[in-house]
């Protein structure tokens, strides 16, 4: 991963950049430029976010940063960047939608975590930076810890001692060695544990004999051919689960409620007999003779008003009941009718919009043009020119132009300085009518979208002529019909009431003529079922309650005894498992014991095994602090103050105190080096730097302090990283700084990537770090807002060039 070159950086709708831009990074070195709010920490944030999957300073001023990452007026983003390891193509992206965003691909953990301590340093971090690391603790997350262990390659030797550092005490060793405790205590917790077993066996032997007694008794009471023994329990479960009494109980059921179905046959048969005796209904003929008539009268008209009505309404049920069919038909048709009125002044309302919303588009359209035509005439320019001789007016003092160095006083035509603020005036005119014709276009343009989709939803449900006049045609049929309906409703009403009494008076003659059999056959069948269950028939003589009742006795006799001989089956099973489940536990218990013995007899031996690894873990943890505390001391004293000393005194010439780590003489199992600032001419030391060194110095030192930890450590990823890093640095911090990073760039073979908000530092760095060999490049990206405030992103591509124009002098 050394040589892994950013390729491209494409954004859409993440934080402060709105829409799409696509950031070229091919080069050595890329510059970014813009005004405050443009959107450069946006940038460099979503280049940290495809490569890692979040984005550090923002998590540290606000745990649910990530609510934030979409712009506020869209619906979805994405991040993708493009790199080049060699000839091979690597990407990595992440998108963004209302429930959060989420990595699609990212560098791996140790690479990630490399990125965002040692390659970018973020505007928010660097006025942290000392902080963070003077207030870091000895904790092994920790900055300044993982640091040390990166840099001096100590992940083994702090393995050693974190994993030997509890064996110092006894009680530590307790606490994180599984068994450690247990095993000392061991031998007491054995003693009664194997005590107690010993009784839950004795316990289980007696419940196990108990059960066996008891089963024994429950077979020799149901009278089952088997002997009860532990080694029989299959047999006698299975000659317990027989289902030759459920059955019979089943047979039992079933014939108790047919007797009861019987019964009450019998007693609806007898109290129709007692309420209507014999009596025969009349009336019959009378009430048929008058349903004939009414039907002679008005059925063929109704029927064809019925045909009628189920030709218009084919999928309509009309009931056969007159008067409830004129209901039904009724409410249908009027609902059928009131709808092919909406659809019928839908269809006309949409003919006449459709025409009326093509003339507004049509009017729409010419505006749009006209606009179109007056800003094509106008310079867009002109807004930008007018700043332009804004600006130079400040350097007129005469009538000799700043800029060609002519005198206007030859042309006559009054002074420079009265010339130049006329041309203003009119290009600001000018630039105000271009915004306002703009918006104004907008608004049509709005316009016009609304009216097209207008007129393309009028389009697809409006209706031809043709269906139109079919609409009003079946309006008038519905019409029809509901006046016919109307007419007839008395002589329906009437056809209502004649049909119900002809249907009453036959109903009634079919009741009385099955009521004088219902008893005869009810004795019938409750013969032929006292003898289908072995009782006596019933005698002549002998009424329906005597023979019920016996009948009844009978069955329940058979089914109490088969309902005790089915509860003892179950408690036999009840037994069975019982003796079962005994049986396993004895078996585990057992096995118990015997695990238990054992470990009692390994538990001495495991405790001196465990002493003398103690005692040799305590012996090596003394050797690794040995050699630990040396590596530390002669790599903070030898390797990093001294890179961050030259990189520091590189940029800060002037300044008298230099920061760096002290690290302690004692021993450095807890790492709590200390920030202080030493004299350059030797001496005491002195405070930390946020006390010795100025704003713009103690700037300095932050910045150099991540230099200087990116150069210590081996190069995972050869990018250098660094959002608006000049803070309170005067000309000749910045141009010792646009030094190095020349050197870092073209020497030490960093692509190195920096934002600034600053013009004239921006044009003096592109003027430094300009390609100075044929393999040398760099990039500026000029973000702003466009007229929508849409983020854009303008790309320029400086290549080396060889000065010919010299030799040609020369």
């Amino acid at each position: 991963m050394s040589d892994l070159i950013l390729r491209s950086l494409d954004i859409s709708n993440f934080r402060s950049i709105r829409g799409q831009i696509h950031a070229p990074l091919d080069a050595k070195v890329v510059l970014v430029h813009g005004e405050n709010g443009a959107g450069k920490t946006s940038l460099l944030s979503a280049l940290e976010f495809a490569l890692t999957g979040m984005v550090q300073s923002l998590e540290r001023a606000d745990p649910g940063y990530e609510k934030q990452l979409l712009h506020r007026s869209a619906t979805e983003g994405r991040v993708f960047l493009k790199a080049l390891a060699g000839t091979a193509e690597q990407s990595f992206s992440a998108v963004l939608s209302g429930t959060g965003p989420q990595s699609i691909s990212a560098l791996d953990d140790q690479r990630a975590s490399f990125f965002r301590e040692r390659v970018f340093l973020p505007q928010a971090l660097l006025g942290q930076l000392l902080q963070i690391y003077q207030d870091a603790s000895n904790d092994a997350e920790s900055p300044l810890a993982k640091f040390v262990t990166k840099l001096l390659g100590l992940d083994r030797l702090d393995a050693l001692e974190a994993g030997l550092k509890p064996l110092a005490d006894v009680r530590n060793v307790r606490k994180i060695i599984d068994g450690w405790a247990g095993v000392e205590a061991d031998k007491s917790r054995l003693d009664r544990l194997l005590s107690d077993e010993r009784k839950i066996r004795e316990g289980l032997s007696e419940q196990i004999r108990s059960a066996l007694s008891d089963l024994a008794s429950l077979c020799s009471k149901l009278q089952l051919p088997t002997d009860v023994r532990e080694d029989t329990l299959d047999n006698v479960a299975a000659v317990l689960s027989e289902g030759s009494d459920t059955d019979a109980f089943a047979r039992l059921t079933d014939q108790q409620r047919r007797l009861a179905s019987i019964r009450r046959e019998i007693d609806a048969a007898q109290r129709a007999s007692l309420s209507n005796g014999a009596a025969t209904p009349t009336g019959s003929e009378e009430a048929r003779a008058a349903f004939a008539r009414w039907e002679t009268d008005h059925g063929a008209r109704v029927g064809n008003v019925r045909g009628r009505i189920e030709a218009f309404l084919p999928d309509i049920s009309l009931p056969s009941d007159p008067e409830r069919f004129a209901e039904v038909t009724l409410a249908r048709l009027r609902t059928e009718k009131k709808q092919l009125g909406d659809r019928t002044s839908q269809a006309r309302a949409d003919i006449a919009r459709y025409a009326l919303a093509q003339n507004e588009r049509d009017v729409s359209l010419r505006q749009r043009d006209t606009i179109d035509q007056e800003l094509a005439r106008m310079p867009s320019s002109a807004g930008s020119l007018g700043s332009a001789l804004a600006e130079l007016t400040s350097f007129i003092t005469d009538n000799v132009c700043p800029v060609c160095d002519r005198d206007f006083g030859e042309q006559g035509e009054g002074s420079l300085s009265d010339h130049v603020h006329n041309k203003v005036r009119t290009l600001s005119a000018s630039a105000e009518r271009l915004l306002t014709l703009g918006r104004t276009r907008s608004e049509v343009q709005i316009m016009v979208e609304r009216l097209e989709r207008e007129i393309e939803a009028i389009g697809t449900r409006r209706l031809d002529e043709e269906a139109l006049a079919d609409l009003d045609r079946r309006t008038a049929s519905a019409d029809t019909l509901i006046t016919e309906l109307e007419s007839l409703h008395d002589a329906l009403r009437e056809g209502t009431q004649l049909r119900a009494a002809d249907v009453a008076a036959r109903r009634a003659l079919s009741e009385a003529q099955s009521r004088n059999v219902a008893l005869a056959a009810a004795r019938d069948t409750l013969s032929d079922f006292a003898g289908s269950i072995g009782a006596p028939e019933l005698e002549d003589d002998e009424s329906f309650e005597a023979a019920v009742v016996r009948l009844e006795n009978l069955l329940a006799a058979g089914a109490t005894h088969l309902e005790q001989r089915l509860a003892m089956r179950r408690e036999g099973s009840d037994h069975v498992a019982t003796i079962r489940t005994a049986i396993l536990r004895c078996g585990e218990v057992d096995q118990r014991i015997a695990e238990d013995l054992a470990s009692w007899q390994h538990a001495d031996q495991a405790l001196a095994r465990a002493q003398i690894l103690r005692d040799q873990g305590n012996a090596i943890r003394n050797a690794v602090d040995k050699v630990r505390s040396a590596i530390i001391r002669r790599e903070f004293n030898d390797r990093l103050n001294r890179v961050w000393r030259d990189l520091f005194v590189r940029l800060a010439p002037g300044e008298p105190f230099v920061p760096a780590f002290r690290i302690p003489q004692s021993s450095t199992q807890k790492l709590q080096p200390r920030l202080i600032t030493e004299h350059r001419d030797g001496g005491e030391a002195g405070g930390t730097p946020g006390a010795m060194l100025s704003a713009g110095n103690l700037n300095t030192a932050a910045l150099t302090l991540f230099t200087a930890l990116h150069l210590s450590v081996p190069k995972e990823l050869p990018w250098l990283i660094l959002d608006d890093p000049v803070q309170s640095m005067d000309d000749i911090h910045i141009a010792h700084f646009a030094a190095l990073l020349r050197t870092l760039s073209k020497e030490h073979g960093r692509q190195v990537i920096i934002a600034v908000h600053d013009r004239q530092l921006f044009e003096y760095l592109k003027l430094e770090l300009s390609p100075a060999f044929s393999n040398d490049s760099l990039l500026t990206l000029e973000l702003s807002r466009g007229p929508r405030r849409d983020t854009v992103c303008i790309s320029r591509r400086f290549s080396y060039k060889e000065e010919t124009a010299l030799f040609s002098a020369a």
